[in-house]
């Protein structure tokens, strides 16, 4: 496969704001880079060479260029514009797959995407992670890049698995751990062991 990646983030001053009572502006703004990082880390060092962040902020796209990832500004507004506009990059270069990471997997590991990236499915497919309580979608692998539409928001991953069955698409559920835990809560900060400096 010719698997490329999209990674959306938000623009920095909208960064995590479910956390916005434990978090000021400064330290979710960093807590975002960190975790958009690691992210691109991992999708790099489990063979992805071809990978986009798109996003609204000009400081994550410097950012994202620094490590080797195409920067797209992003001219539409919310979540599912943004993956429309990574999709038509990845199909312009001639992308047989697309890999859709959110930026928020602070757990996230190589392993986590390759075990994404294990394709056996004869045909259009498509890998869905779900997030801990099986309500949204954390990680999608779509093959063809255009299998599928976007339905992140609420009760996604119900959705992705609709329309993937209503279309006759090969479906895998990938569930791990790293691949589960975003970080949008209390709790999920606390299991960070985020360090001092950087809380409210």
């Amino acid at each position: 496969m010719s698997v490329f990646a999209v990674v959306p983030v938000k623009d920095l001053r909208e960064a995590k704001s479910r956390l916005r009572s434990i978090l000021g502006p400064e330290a979710r703004a960093t807590l975002a880079l960190r975790m958009m990082d690691r992210v691109l880390s991992a999708v790099r060092d489990a063979g992805v060479e071809d990978v986009s962040v798109v996003s609204p902020d000009r400081t994550v796209l410097d950012l994202a260029s620094k490590h080797g990832a195409t920067p797209l500004l992003q001219q539409g507004r919310g979540l599912n514009s943004a993956l429309e506009e990574g999709r038509r990059w990845a199909m312009e270069c001639g992308a047989s797959a697309l890999l859709v990471l959110p930026a928020d997997l602070p757990l996230l590991e190589p392993d986590d995407v390759r075990e994404l990236l294990n394709d056996t499915e004869e045909g259009p497919s498509v890998a869905i992670a779900p997030d801990d309580a099986r309500s949204g979608t954390n990680a999608l692998l779509l093959r063809p890049p255009d299998a599928l539409p976007f339905f992140f928001g609420p009760d996604s991953f119900e959705e992705h698995l609709r329309a993937a069955r209503k279309r006759g698409l090969g479906v895998r559920i990938v569930e791990r751990l790293n691949l589960a835990f975003d970080l949008d809560t209390r709790k999920g900060l606390a299991l960070l062991s985020l360090p001092e400096s950087l809380r409210r």
